[in-house]
């Protein structure tokens, strides 16, 4: 039960920080001037075209996110909890490589 509610936090932690302006890019314009960007990592996923990282993100945290509510309200289900363990573990390691892909990634433009 416990990590029921710990991977519902980290879950929710997770796709807050996604959102969070937390990088700044900086570029010279021709008149020499240099403009700063504060993106998200999610801002930044798009950019650099790897959104279906964002949506990975999204789908493994829900799917934890519901099946840990659902063995908090009693469903001992082994289906269920075989599914919780695998999303909480796959949502945590697909955060871990969004947040090394965007600190390493450039923005990419048309």
């Amino acid at each position: 039960m416990l990590f029921n509610i710990i991977s519902l936090i980290a879950n929710i932690a997770y796709l807050v920080t996604l959102n969070l302006n937390i990088y700044t890019d900086r570029a010279v314009l021709p008149g020499g001037q240099v403009r700063e960007w504060h993106r998200s990592p999610a801002a930044r996923l798009e950019l650099g075209g790897q959104t279906f990282l964002l949506y990975l993100q999204i789908v493994l945290a829900a799917v934890s996110i519901i099946t840990a509510v659902l063995m908090l309200f009693g469903v001992r289900s082994r289906a269920v909890k075989t599914t919780w363990l695998v999303a909480a573990i796959a949502s945590t390691v697909v955060f871990i490589i969004i947040m090394i892909v965007t600190s390493n990634s450039h923005a990419r433009y048309a």
